[in-house]
């Protein structure tokens, strides 16, 4: 059951990068290479990526509020 937990979240993660709408997101990792917070079309759930390495930043759960 984990694992298909897992699984969609990463589905739903891969999604939103293809499909959400994009907004402009601080990086506070490497705050010089600016993020990019994607919102999943469906589930409104938001993903941020770091512009330069592509790294995921972070993955908001429901509710999180920006």
């Amino acid at each position: 059951m984990e694992q298909d937990i897992r699984r969609r979240t990463e589905q739903q993660i891969d999604e939103a990068i293809a499909k959400g709408q994009q907004f402009s997101a601080p990086n506070n990792v490497s705050p010089a290479n600016g993020a990019t917070r994607y919102v999943h079309p469906v589930t409104d759930r938001s993903v941020a990526v770091d512009n330069v390495t592509k790294e995921l930043l972070h993955a908001g759960g429901d509710g999180f509020k920006y």
